[in-house]
């Protein structure tokens, strides 16, 4: 059976279909006849740098292991450790190990009690302001990944929050009382069996890392004096030495080393005591270094040796490192170079807002071959002229000026 179309079907569609038709066809045309293409501006960064490869180098020594027994460290990751302090305990057998691990919880429970009862322990605004001190400490180590104090602090922070207990609640008082009574009897019991264990101790101040790569006695600050580019490349000839029988190692200077062979012309353009921003592929993370020295061009090629004391914990695992040197680096608004241009005497853009056109003067801070890097000019937000991150931009254009509708 054959059904007949509705009026729908037989009129309105067709009518539908016409009018997208039509609407098409004019955008197609509106939009080849325009004549003020756009781009949104965004903030960018231009740098001046040169990538480089080189080899980090400190001043360490490594710790040496012992020949029999369990070892246990008792240092932790990037923990500043002095001369003659232990760094770890060699114990005869596997029960020792477990007598320490009680021995130190019974100890440090133990120091928390005694402090949170003892009289001359602080108390009222004086103990708000310690655990206020101690919190802030707690959470400037975790948000710059410094843990080399972590479990002093901790501690810290556990002693005055037990002491603010002992104060408020005399439950809590009578039950610490009883507790340091039983936890003296168990340290003293426990303490007996501490003879059977050696202390392995630090030979020189220095901050512990147990991270090791064989170099630590084959380089050293004073292997880059006078270093040249084929001396630097020697490097790579070297054998790194076996370190199954160490620990880990004391870098017992804070300050550390980055020598890298660059061209001539690119160390030319630095001097002793200048400030680089070296970005360390490893890291993904530019750090400031200060320039130590710049050797003699030699076949084209020079020797940057550059010095830091800090981001020590950062730079503690680099060694054979690739990197850009940044020698500047500008940060502004970028535009086509096309977009740039002059409107009675001042440099700018014109931008869009609403349907007209209207000028924004910048100052050109940077360019490369296709883009200016500009800021502002004026500067202050409440300038109506001001150029803002994500203005649209006009670029080539006919004749503008203020207010031409462009839309």
């Amino acid at each position: 059976m054959k059904f007949k179309g509705s009026i729908f079907t037989k009129i309105v569609i067709p009518v539908v279909v016409a009018a997208i038709v039509v609407y098409l066809i004019i955008s197609a045309w509106v939009g080849l006849r325009n004549s003020y293409p756009t781009t949104v501006t965004y903030t960018d960064v231009m740098e001046e740098s040169v990538a480089a490869e080189g080899w980090v180098v400190r001043s360490e020594r490594p710790v040496p292991g012992a020949g029999n027994g369990l070892i246990q460290l008792s240092r932790n990751q990037g923990e500043h450790v002095a001369k003659g302090a232990s760094i770890a305990v060699v114990y005869q057998d596997e029960e020792y190990v477990d007598n320490q691990e009680e021995y130190l919880r019974t100890k440090y429970d133990l120091t928390a009690l005694q402090y949170a009862t003892w009289t001359g322990s602080p108390s009222g605004a004086a103990l708000e302001d310690l655990m206020l001190d101690a919190m802030v400490g707690l959470r400037t180590s975790a948000s710059t990944g410094n843990y080399s104090n972590l479990q002093e602090e901790t501690e810290t922070y556990r002693k005055l929050i037990l002491r603010r207990e002992y104060l408020v609640s005399n439950a809590a008082a009578a039950e610490m009382n009883a507790s340091a009574g039983e936890l003296h009897n168990k340290y003293v019991s426990l303490q007996n069996y501490q003879d059977g264990a050696t202390d392995i101790k630090a030979a020189e101040a220095g901050m512990f890392s147990s991270h090791l790569d064989g170099y630590e006695t084959l380089l050293n600050p004073d292997s880059l004096v006078g270093i040249s580019p084929e001396g630097l490349a020697e490097f790579s000839e070297l054998v790194p030495l076996d370190n199954s029988n160490t620990l880990g190692k004391l870098v017992t200077n804070p300050v550390w080393y980055y020598a890298v062979t660059v061209p001539g012309d690119a160390a030319d353009q630095m001097d002793p005591g200048d400030t680089v921003g070296v970005y360390f592929n490893a890291l993904s993370k530019t750090l400031e270094m200060e320039v130590e020295t710049v050797s003699e061009t030699h076949r084209g090629q020079a020797v940057v040796t550059l010095r830091s004391s800090r981001d020590e914990h950062e730079a503690g695992e680099l060694r054979q490192e690739s990197c850009r040197l940044i020698f500047q680096s500008d940060e502004g608004l970028l535009i086509p170079k096309e977009a740039l241009r002059v409107y009675e005497d001042e440099i700018g853009v014109f931008v869009v807002n609403g349907y007209n056109a209207w000028f924004r003067p910048v100052e050109i801070v940077a360019e490369n071959d296709v883009c200016y890097l500009v800021k502002p000019d004026p500067t202050d937000e409440l300038d109506e002229r001001i150029l803002r991150t994500g203005d649209e931009v006009i670029l080539a254009a006919a004749e503008l000026h203020d207010g031409k509708v462009v839309k």
